[in-house]
C-alpha cells in the first residue's frame, strides 16, 4: 500500500470506519430510491431543472471565475463540495444495499491534497445483472445530479445572499465537475466503470495497459509468442482506443493540476510535474528496457527485436528532428475603421427614410438617411410666425420713436437667429456620406423608426483598397511573425470561404497586455483569454499587435460591418516539430516554474 502510495502521491486513501450498520437502517429508504418511483421523481427534477433554466435564463447572473474563487467564496464552495461528495457516497451504498451487498468500508481519499470521501463499493462486482453493477456505479453521478437540479431551481427564484450563493456553489459542484470529472469514463472514478460494465469488459483500464502492451510487443518488437489479452470478439478496438485515449487524458490532467498547483506552490509544482514523469514514463520505460534485456521469452528473438527497435525508433526521430511540416501561427482579427469613414450622425430623431441601401457606392453628401423630430416643424412655423410679427410690428413703430424701434429690432434679431438655428438642425436630420465608397449598413431592415441619437455611428463607408485589420499574437509567437514570415492571409468570419492576402502596416513599439477590443478575446469567442479583474480589454499573457491591410487587391471583399472579426493565418517556414515542441514545454516551465 505504501509503495501505492508513492506512485500515486496525488491520490491516497484513508480507512475510517465500517458504515453497515448505518447503511442496513438506511435500506428502507435505499428500496425507495432505487424503484421506478425515484427513477421517475429523478426525471421530473432534472427536466424541471432543464424547464427552470431555459425560462430563467436572463435572470440568471453567472458568476466569474474570481468571483468563483475569491476568498468570500471559498467556504461556501468548501461546504457545497463536502455535503456533496458525503451524498454521493451515500448514493453508492444505498445502491449496494438496494441489491443486497455490504459495505465495509468508508474513508477519505486525499484527491491532490483535498480530502474526499469514499466507499467500498466492489461487491457489487458479484451482482447478478448488469443494470444493478451500472447503477451502483452511476448511483453517485446521478445523486450528485439531483443536488444540482435542486440548487438550480432555488437559485432561480432566491434574491442575492446567502441562499443564493450556496445553492449556485452546489449547482457547480453537483453538475459542472460532476459531469467534467466523475462522469468521464478516461479517469478511474464513476463514469469508468459504468463505461466498463455497459460494454461488459471488466478491468478495463488494466487490461486495456495489457492489450498496449501486447501490440507493442508483436507488432513493433516482433514477438511471435506474446500472450493477447483478448477474450471476446470486438475488444480488440475498445481496449486499444481506451489505452490510448486514458493515458493522454491522464497527461492533460497531470498538466493542468502541476501548473495550477505551481501557481501557488512552485516547489511543490515542480516536485509534482518530476514525480509525474517518473510514474508515466520513467517507469514503464525502465520496464520495457528490462523486458528487453533479460526477459527468457526473448532469448532467441532479442537481436531482431533490438534491430527493429532501433530501426523505428531513427524512423521517429527523422521524422520528429528532421521532416520540415507547415509551420503557422493563427490569430484573431477586428476590422478596424477610420473615424473619417463613420456614417454619423450630426443630429438627434427618429429614421423616416432609408435613401441608400446597403452596398450603394456614393459619393462624399450623398444623403443616406432621413431622420424626423416631430416637434421641429412646429417649432419651425412658431419661430417664423413669431419672426413676421416682430417683423410687421416694427415696420408699424414710428421712426422717431427710436426706443421701441430699437426694441422690436432686437427681438426681430432673436427670432431671425432662432430660425437659423432651427434651419440648422433641420439640415442635421440628413445623414450623410462622409466619403467616398461603399455604403455598409448592419441590420438595414429594422433601421426604419429606430431613434438614432447625436454622434451615433449607424455604419461606415468601406474603402476596399483600404481595410485596415487590428490583431494580437502571443508574445512567444511574436519572434515567428517578425523574423520568419512568408504571407499572411485573412478570412473574413462571416465568410470563411473567401481568403484574401495581407500585409503588415505596423507593429506595436512594445510587448504589452493592453488590446485594442474585446472582439480579440474569449468573450467574443476569440483565441486570448481577457484578465477578468481589468474594465478594459486585457489579456492575461503579454501580446504583440499588429496591423494589417488586404491592399488593393481584395476587390471582391464582402461588405463588413464594424468591428467585423476575421481569422489571420501567418505562414512561416516549415521545420521540424520536435524543436518546436521543446521550446513550447520549455517556455510554459519557465513561464510557471522559472523567473
Amino acid at each position: 500500500t505504501i509503495v501505492g502510495y508513492f506512485k500515486n502521491p496525488l491520490s491516497v486513501r484513508i480507512p475510517l470506519f465500517d458504515p453497515e450498520a448505518i447503511l442496513k437502517f438506511l435500506t428502507p429508504l435505499a428500496n425507495l430510491l432505487f424503484s421506478p418511483f425515484g427513477a421517475l421523481f429523478w426525471c421530473v427534477l432534472i427536466l424541471s431543472a432543464l424547464a427552470t433554466a431555459f425560462m430563467s435564463w436572463d435572470r440568471l447572473e453567472v458568476p466569474g471565475a474570481e468571483a468563483i474563487l475569491s476568498g468570500a467564496n471559498i467556504a461556501y464552495l468548501a461546504a457545497a463540495y463536502i455535503f456533496v461528495k458525503l451524498l454521493h457516497e451515500l448514493g453508492h451504498g444505498l445502491a449496494i444495499k438496494r441489491w443486497g451487498g455490504e459495505v465495509r468500508e468508508v474513508g477519505v481519499m486525499m484527491l491532490i491534497f483535498f480530502p474526499v470521501p469514499y466507499v467500498d463499493a466492489s461487491q457489487s462486482s458479484f451482482f447478478t445483472y448488469k443494470y444493478q453493477r451500472i447503477l451502483v456505479s452511476a448511483a453517485g453521478i446521478l445523486v450528485e445530479l439531483a443536488v444540482a437540479a435542486a440548487a438550480l431551481i432555488v437559485w432561480s427564484f432566491a434574491e442575492q445572499g446567502i441562499v443564493a450563493t450556496l445553492a449556485y456553489n452546489l449547482f457547480l459542484i453537483g453538475g459542472i465537475s460532476t459531469l467534467v470529472f466523475n462522469g468521464n469514463p478516461l479517469l478511474r472514478f464513476d463514469g469508468y466503470f459504468v463505461f466498463a460494465d455497459a460494454l461488459e469488459i471488466p478491468n478495463l483500464g488494466q487490461r486495456s495497459n495489457q492489450y498496449f502492451w501486447y501490440v507493442c510487443q508483436k507488432y513493433v518488437l516482433g514477438h511471435g509468442e506474446a500472450r493477447e489479452p483478448v477474450v471476446s470478439p470486438g475488444e480488440e478496438i475498445w481496449l486499444f482506443g481506451y489505452a490510448v485515449a486514458a493515458f493522454l487524458y491522464r497527461m492533460f490532467v497531470m498538466v493542468i493540476i502541476s501548473l495550477y498547483v505551481a501557481t501557488a506552490l512552485p516547489v511543490l509544482g515542480v516536485a509534482i510535474v518530476i514525480w509525474s514523469l517518473y510514474t508515466v514514463f520513467v517507469m514503464p520505460a525502465g520496464k520495457g528496457v528490462r523486458f528487453l534485456v533479460m526477459d527468457p521469452s526473448l532469448e532467441t528473438q532479442r537481436p531482431r527485436a533490438f534491430s527493429r527497435l532501433a530501426f523505428l525508433a531513427a524512423i521517429c526521430a527523422g521524422l520528429l528532428f528532421f521532416l520540415p511540416v507547415p509551420h503557422t501561427t493563427i490569430s484573431d482579427a477586428v476590422l478596424e475603421t477610420p473615424a473619417e469613414s463613420a456614417v454619423r450622425s450630426q443630429g438627434q430623431g427618429f429614421i423616416d427614410q432609408i435613401l441608400a441601401q446597403n452596398g450603394d457606392q456614393v459619393e462624399v453628401g450623398t444623403p443616406v438617411l432621413r431622420l424626423s423630430e416631430p416637434l421641429l416643424d412646429a417649432e419651425q412655423a412658431v419661430a417664423i410666425a413669431e419672426a413676421e410679427d416682430a417683423r410687421l410690428r416694427l415696420e408699424m413703430i414710428p421712426i422717431d420713436d427710436t426706443n421701441a424701434r430699437s426694441l422690436w429690432g432686437e427681438q426681430l434679431d432673436f427670432y431671425q437667429a432662432r430660425l437659423i438655428e432651427l434651419d440648422r438642425r433641420a439640415d442635421e436630420l440628413w445623414v450623410r456620406a462622409p466619403s467616398s465608397g461603399f455604403l455598409v449598413l448592419p441590420d438595414q431592415t429594422r433601421l426604419t423608426g429606430r431613434l438614432l441619437r447625436q454622434g451615433e455611428v449607424v455604419g461606415h463607408i468601406q474603402h476596399q483598397s483600404e481595410l485596415v485589420w487590428r490583431t494580437a499574437v502571443p508574445a512567444d509567437r511574436a519572434e515567428f511573425v517578425d523574423g520568419d514570415l512568408l504571407s499572411i492571409s485573412i478570412k473574413p468570419k462571416s465568410d470563411s470561404t473567401k481568403e484574401y492576402r495581407a500585409e503588415i502596416l505596423s507593429r506595436s513599439p512594445e510587448i504589452t497586455t493592453r488590446l485594442e477590443s474585446f472582439a480579440l478575446t474569449n468573450r467574443a469567442g476569440g483565441r486570448l483569454v481577457v484578465d477578468p479583474s481589468q474594465e478594459l480589454p486585457t489579456s492575461i499573457t503579454p501580446v504583440a499587435t499588429y496591423a494589417l491591410s488586404t491592399g488593393p487587391s481584395a476587390q471582391d471583399m464582402p461588405l463588413l460591418a464594424i468591428g467585423a472579426r476575421a481569422t489571420v493565418r501567418f505562414e512561416h517556414s516549415p521545420s521540424p516539430i520536435a524543436p518546436r515542441i521543446w521550446r513550447f514545454v520549455r517556455q510554459t516551465f519557465l513561464t510557471y516554474f522559472g523567473t
